[in-house]
């Protein structure tokens, strides 16, 4: 994760990053929370929620001013950057009114919910000179950061492929908006999947073409897939298989990555581990996370401040965001097409 560590030298001296967090919901507080934690890197000034109490409530509990309307949040002048933890369908709208009123933006994933609007994301972006970083708190989770790491070293030598699964009891989202396909944008794989396919391309770089099937197993009220699949291909042939499931009762991700040399697993199902296999040496390692603090919120936001302190681009940054959501959108069309897509259309 070269990417998550390019400043650290730059900024000991730099004040904090003044930010806002509009969205006080369950991810809003995390952010919150996060923020809070931070308090040399980031600057909390406000908070903003379209429920007026929602947004007194959030803004008393942290100390600092709240809002109900988004507009009278981004006039105000002391804050550099949004973090947007909203529906994602207002995903895109408010990151473009962020960029336009001069704010950088750290925006939850998905970066939207369709790739026209994550495109308008990436173009606001460069036309206004703005960073925008897509959330992928999983990037720091440790074990991610160690199989990183161990990829760095040339101890697998090329990633082949890359085969991994990732979910949750949808109980957790029943009867909420992550049901609803006019404002989710989709079910578990716009939901759960989004993480894998982040990582999956840290490691293997841009997908060319895809195929995939979702369906409604289990949670029939939903209006959305609780389960997904989705083969996705390398210009050179290099493939990535990733499964999602609102039906994962028990555990949360896995992963596999098989190199020319060796391999890494990264498997969290009883218990935080990674595994590396060096072919060419005969090593196998295991390295054991199970116990450490879960501090992915505020290592990401960190990350967030100290980047655009030192005017560098964080990442996964809005293209990467929108290679992410192509995707996704791929997996979709493929199923309606009962074919391969292209992404690269």
């Amino acid at each position: 994760m070269a990417e998550s560590s390019q400043s650290d030298q730059q900024v000991e001296n730099q004040a904090p990053l003044s930010v806002a967090v509009a969205g006080c919901g369950y991810f809003g507080t995390k952010r919150i929370q996060a923020c809070a934690k931070i308090p040399d890197e980031i600057n909390l000034r406000a908070v903003m929620d379209m429920d007026e109490s929602r947004a007194a409530q959030a803004g008393a509990a942290a100390g600092v001013n709240h809002f109900s309307d988004y507009d009278a949040l981004l006039n105000e002048t002391d804050i550099d950057a949004i973090i947007l933890a909203v529906p994602n369908n207002m995903h895109a709208s408010m990151s473009v009114q962020a960029l336009e009123a001069g704010k950088h933006v750290l925006c939850e994933k998905p970066l939207a919910i369709r790739p026209s609007e994550a495109q308008l994301i990436v173009d606001a972006a460069e036309i206004n000179g703005r960073f925008v970083k897509t959330a992928s708190n999983h990037r720091f989770f440790p074990t991610v950061t160690k199989a990183v790491e161990l990829y760095s070293e040339g101890l697998i030598g090329q990633a082949l492929s890359f085969r991994g699964a990732i979910g949750n009891d949808g109980a957790l989202t029943r009867d909420s908006w992550f049901w609803k396909k006019d404002i989710a944008g989709g079910g578990t794989m716009i939901d759960n999947a989004c993480h894998l396919l982040d990582i999956a391309r840290m490691f293997m770089g841009d997908f060319s073409e895809c195929l995939g099937q979702v369906a409604n197993l289990y949670w029939k009220q939903a209006e959305v897939e609780d389960y997904a699949t989705g083969i996705f291909v390398t210009e050179e042939g290099r493939q990535a298989l990733i499964t999602s499931s609102w039906t994962q009762w028990t555990g949360y991700f896995y992963f596999e990555l098989w190199g020319d040399a060796g391999y890494i697993f990264v498997e969290s199902r009883g218990g935080d581990k990674v595994t590396i296999g060096d072919n060419r040496h005969g090593v196998v390692r295991t390295y054991d996370y199970g116990g450490y603090p879960i501090t992915s919120y505020q290592d990401e936001l960190s990350y967030f401040a100290r980047s655009v302190t030192a005017s560098e681009q964080p990442f996964p940054s809005a293209s990467d965001g929108l290679a992410v959501i192509k995707m996704i959108d791929g997996v979709y069309r493929s199923t309606a097409k009962k074919t391969w897509v292209s992404l690269t259309d």
